[in-house]
């Protein structure tokens, strides 16, 4: 039985070659999701996570980490994203990492949405790390908790919906349609 297709595009996408898909087993996944996407077409995500040392510090120069997890197979079930999905879901090459007033921040944006930067903070608060992504929504900055896409058969995009709470603590929405 072949693998359930889950590759959608938030713009068209040709599939010019061939792709395998890699086994994600042993695989380490980051514990700190900061956002997350999902799909009209199953319970799937696609999350955002950071990954960070005993400290609440970014690790390394790309510490922000993109993997599948297959809600549709189990809870605990995770799969790196596949080749031919960085154009939709992955992150633009560059991440840029600076201390804060109050921790780390990490710049990143999604190769879907160059134009939209998310940042990325950490802070120990209570003794814990705490992660959350912060993007424009609407007329202000906010913190972003999902990105929703309702997709049409076979490659196409109906909306992007952006879910986060804004500065007044009330949940915000956008609505994106191309």
């Amino acid at each position: 039985m072949l693998p359930e297709p889950r590759l959608s595009s938030l713009t068209a996408v040709a599939l010019t070659t061939a792709a395998t898909l890699a086994s994600a087993a042993g695989a380490s996944f980051p514990a700190q999701s900061a956002f997350f996407l999902t799909r009209s077409e199953n319970r799937n995500q696609v999350h955002y996570a950071l990954r960070l040392d005993e400290d609440c510090r970014p690790v390394g120069t790309r510490p922000v980490q993109v993997y599948w997890r297959m809600l549709e197979r189990g809870p605990s079930e995770v799969e790196a994203l596949l080749e031919v999905e960085q154009p939709v879901y992955g992150l633009e090459d560059s991440q840029s990492v600076e201390a804060t007033a109050e921790g780390w921040r990490v710049r990143v944006r999604l190769r879907a949405f160059p134009s939209r930067p998310v940042d990325i903070t950490t802070a120990r608060v209570d003794g814990k790390c705490q992660v959350q992504a912060w993007t424009k929504l609407g007329n202000s900055v906010s913190r972003l908790e999902q990105v929703f896409v309702k997709t049409s058969w076979p490659f196409s995009v109906d909306f992007v919906r952006l879910d986060g709470v804004g500065p007044d603590g009330q949940p915000v929405h956008e609505l994106i349609r191309e």
